[in-house]
């Protein structure tokens, strides 16, 4: 039975696929093997060194996931060589992992946990034709965890000398950096709400005040991160610097239209309303009441040396700026002091006073205070949406006391200059008190 089945093979007289598969291999195995035996062959002839020489050496930097290429020499010229017969070897290195991560490795390798050779292929010219001697080695990188490696290596070479035993030849060193990719080095986050329009107050050459309208801005911070070596002895810093740019993409079924800025000074990416020609923005602001603007879409992060990260975002601009409260109590009432709690009435704005304690140089704030006879005191700077109400006058029966004060939320969205603090929310709280008769 095993006769027949080498003459089938052999012969290839059978029309079944998976013996015309194994004969296609068994003849690609055959050349390989005599091109081997030739190159063996010429190299027991000859009395020239066997060497392997960077003609061209690989990229200095690299991002993680993506191939890179070498172009060897191989002396003597004559020689065949396949990937089988290359090796890349590891010399030395440092590798540093993102601060968060709880990354392990050992101290020394000779193989490389994040470089491998790809492939090793016989370089053409423009007419496709083999140049002897000279190979292009492709090399790629890949790391499940966020790391920096900082590695020197070198290509190995076997081959086989005179008296017929198998050497090893190391081609000159290379250094390569593997740089994370930007979502890895960087860590953006977003405060995502905004007012479509803000006041902000202003002041003449004269120096008088005067309140000034701006499509409210949402800010994304690009804060770098820490990369450190295992042993906490050194240690790298992935900066915004290494974008080579950024780009914004809506989703599918997201109709309004933003603008991006990118500021690379201040290190932050910011979006303001595009209302050119867009119904959705139109619409928006000529509704009544309080509304919501939903905006989502990836901001596209394309680092200097080809590595491409996203980072989806959910933006809202809110349409109201006068919050309305009223309040009706009598003498009494008032000098025991009326709790407020307007926690509701700020959530359909999207603005959670509390959620500032888990956010990145989130602050609340004023811009605008009218002091009256009636004020609000919040409880604390953390609960600025609970307070209480005080009447500094005698409460008269049937009248009315106003206050009103300019609420914001700003972001400081810079590493380099902590007092950058840009308005990114604000509303008017217009609190009306009506004292209503009895004790």
């Amino acid at each position: 039975m095993t006769a027949t089945c080498v003459l089938l093979l052999a012969g290839c007289t059978s029309n079944d696929p998976a013996l015309e598969e194994l004969r296609q291999k068994q003849e690609a195995e055959a050349q390989r093997l005599a091109a081997l035996k030739e190159s063996v062959d010429g190299l027991k002839k000859s009395d020239t060194t066997f060497s392997l020489v960077l003609a061209e050496a690989p990229a200095d930097t690299v991002s993680k996931g993506l191939d890179f290429t070498s172009t060897v020499r191989v002396n003597p010229s004559g020689v065949a060589m396949t990937k089988d017969m290359i090796a890349l070897d590891y010399i030395s290195g440092k590798q540093f992992y993102r601060v968060e991560a709880n990354a392990t490795k050992a101290s020394y390798i000779k193989k490389s946990d994040y470089f491998s050779l790809k492939g090793f292929e016989a370089d053409k010219n423009a007419a496709s034709e083999a140049l002897d001697g000279q190979y292009i080695a492709t090399l790629t990188t890949s790391a499940k965890e966020a790391v920096w490696d900082d590695s020197r290596m070198a290509f190995v070479g076997a081959y086989v000398d005179k008296e017929g035993k198998t050497q090893l030849v190391s081609s000159n060193p290379f250094k390569t950096v593997m740089m994370p990719l930007p979502e890895e080095g960087l860590s953006p986050w977003i405060y995502p709400h905004a007012s479509f329009l803000i006041q902000e107050k202003k002041k003449t050459q004269e120096g008088k005040e005067f309140f000034e309208e701006r499509y409210g801005t949402v800010y994304v911070p690009l804060d770098g991160v820490v990369f450190k070596t295992k042993d906490d002895s050194d240690g790298r810093f992935y900066t915004p610097e290494n974008l080579k740019g950024i780009s914004f993409a809506l989703d599918d079924d997201c109709e309004a239209s933003v603008k991006m800025e990118y500021d690379l000074k201040n290190r932050y990416v910011s979006f303001v309303p595009d209302t050119t020609g867009n119904k959705v923005w139109k619409e928006f602001r000529d509704s009544t009441g309080v509304k919501r603007q939903e905006v989502k879409g990836s901001i596209l992060m394309k680092d200097r040396w080809g590595g491409v990260s996203s980072y989806h975002v959910i933006m809202y601009w809110y349409n109201s700026v006068v919050l309305p409260l009223h309040f009706e109590a009598t003498p009494d009432e008032i000098k025991k002091g009326i709790q407020v709690d307007f926690t509701q009435e700020v959530k359909k704005l999207g603005l959670v006073y509390s959620d500032m304690e888990s956010a990145r140089r989130v602050t609340p704030g004023y811009i605008h205070r009218m002091y009256n006879d009636l004020t609000f005191e919040p409880f604390d700077d953390k609960q600025q949406e609970k307070g209480e109400l005080i009447l500094y006058a005698t409460p008269v029966p049937g009248e009315t006391y106003r206050t009103e004060e300019l609420r914001t939320l700003t972001v400081g969205v810079s590493e380099v200059d902590t007092k950058m603090a840009p308005v990114t929310l604000s509303f008017k709280l217009a609190i009306t008190l009506t004292v209503k008769a009895g004790s």
